[in-house]
C-alpha cells in the first residue's frame, strides 16, 4: 500500500527521493503532481505537459515519445503509460511497474524480454519484444528502471540482469509528456494517523464511539482483482483504490449458545460476507481469494497488500484467533476495517479485524 508525496517536496529537495519507503512491508509512496503544480509556457498562456524530472507523477499519464529521423523522413513512436513505483524501494531506485493505460491492452503490465526471447535476423541477435501481461508480484521482468539521460530526455533498463526492456522503453533517449485525468484525482494519503489512534484509544476507556478514520493509503488496481472483470475494466472504472482504516467499538450481542466469535471477516462490496478460499485453489497466482457464499462473487488480494494489513493490525495488538463469546457477550469490542474504496467512492471490499483484547469493561 501507497502513501502520497507532493511532488513540489521534490523540485524544492532532491534528496528527498533517496528517503526510505514508509514504515512497514509492501509499502511505498505515490508522487502527487495535483492541481497547483501545473507548469505553463508561452508567458502563462499554455500548459506545459513535458515531464523533465524524476520522480514520475502518478496523478497522470504519461506520453512516451521519440522521434527517428532518416534523412528527410521521420517516424513518431509513443505509448502512454501510468509508471508505479515498485513498494519497499526508495523513489531515487527509480524502479517502476509500466501500466498501458490506452488502447486494447489497457490495464496490463509492460515486460522485459529475456535473452532466450532473441530471436536471429539478417545474421544478427534481435531483441523481440515480449506481449505484456496481467500484474505478477513474482515477476522481476514486470520491473523497469528509469534513467535520466539529461534533463528531459530518459532510457529504462532491466531490473533483472538477463533481461531487455520493451522497445520504446529501452531507446536510449525519449520524453515524456503528462497528461491529466479525473480518473486519477489523487488526495493527500498519510498513512497511519498515529495522533488520531492514540487519541482515540485513550478517550474510550470502555466508551463506545462513532466509526472513525485513522489512516489513510492508496492501492493500484492491480492489488485487487475482481473475478470476472478484466484488467481494462478495472483500470477504466479506478486506477487506484483508496484503502482506509476504520475503528468503532461494536457490541457483541449473546449470540444462540455460540462459544466463538471470528476474529476477521471479509465484506464483498461492504456487505456480503466472504470466506478466505483454500490456499492451493489458485496454484500460487500471488493472491488470497475469497468467495461470497450467498452471491458467488469471488476476489482476489494480492498477498504483499494481505500481508500488510495483517502486519498493520498486527502492531496495534490484533491476535488472529477466534474470541470467546462467554467473555465478550453483552460488552463492546474495538472492531478495525480496512475499508478498499474506488475512486468514485464505491466499495470493492471490506475487512474487518476484532481486538478481543481491547473490550469494554461494563455491560452494555
Amino acid at each position: 500500500m501507497y502513501a502520497t508525496k507532493p511532488l513540489s517536496l521534490f523540485k524544492a529537495q532532491p534528496e528527498a527521493a533517496s528517503g526510505p519507503p514508509p514504515e512497514g512491508r509492501n509499502s511505498g509512496y505515490l508522487v502527487v503532481k495535483g492541481a497547483a503544480n501545473e507548469e505553463t509556457r508561452f508567458f502563462g498562456l499554455f500548459p506545459d505537459r513535458r515531464v523533465r524530472d524524476l520522480p514520475f507523477p502518478q496523478d497522470r499519464v504519461l506520453k512516451v515519445r521519440y522521434t527517428v529521423r532518416t534523412g528527410e523522413q521521420s517516424s513518431t513512436h509513443e505509448e502512454a503509460l501510468v509508471f508505479v513505483p515498485v513498494p519497499d524501494q526508495p523513489l531515487a531506485s527509480n524502479r517502476y511497474y509500466a501500466v498501458i493505460a490506452k488502447g486494447k491492452r489497457k490495464g496490463l503490465v509492460r515486460a522485459c524480454s529475456r535473452e532466450e526471447d532473441m530471436a536471429t535476423c539478417c545474421f544478427c541477435r534481435c531483441i523481440s519484444d515480449v506481449e505484456p501481461r496481467p500484474f505478477d508480484p513474482a515477476d522481476v521482468y514486470q520491473q523497469i528502471e528509469i534513467v535520466q539521460r539529461r534533463r528531459g530526455w530518459f532510457t529504462a533498463r532491466a531490473v533483472a540482469a538477463d533481461a531487455f526492456p520493451s522497445s520504446i522503453l529501452r531507446h536510449k533517449y525519449w520524453e515524456v509528456y503528462a497528461s491529466k485525468t479525473k480518473k486519477f484525482d489523487l488526495g493527500e494519503a498519510l498513512g497511519l494517523d498515529a495522533a488520531a489512534l492514540r487519541s482515540r484509544q485513550l478517550a474510550a476507556d470502555g466508551a463506545a464511539f462513532p466509526a472513525a478514520a485513522v489512516g489513510k493509503w492508496y492501492s493500484p488496481f492491480f492489488l485487487v482483482r475482481e473475478a470476472g472483470a478484466a484488467p481494462r475494466e478495472q483500470m477504466e472504472r479506478s486506477m487506484f483504490y483508496e484503502v482506509t482504516l476504520e475503528q468503532r467499538r461494536e457490541p457483541v450481542r449473546p449470540d444462540g449458545g455460540a462459544l466463538k466469535i471470528a476474529g476477521k471477516k471479509v465484506l464483498v462490496g461492504g456487505i456480503v460476507e466472504a470466506e478466505q478460499e483454500a490456499l492451493n485453489s489458485r496454484h500460487g497466482d500471488g493472491y488470497v481469494w475469497f468467495r461470497a457464499a450467498a452471491t458467488g462473487q469471488q476476489l482476489g488480494v494480492c498477498t504483499s497488500m494481505w500481508e500488510r494489513m495483517r502486519w498493520e493490525q498486527h502492531r496495534g495488538g490484533w491476535v488472529d484467533e477466534e474470541g470467546d463469546a462467554r467473555n465478550v457477550a453483552g460488552r463492546s469490542v474495538l472492531v478495525e476495517r480496512f475499508v478498499v474504496k474506488r475512486l468514485d467512492g464505491s466499495v470493492v471490499v471490506a475487512f474487518d479485524f476484532v481486538h478481543f483484547n481491547k473490550v469494554t469493561a461494563q455491560q452494555l
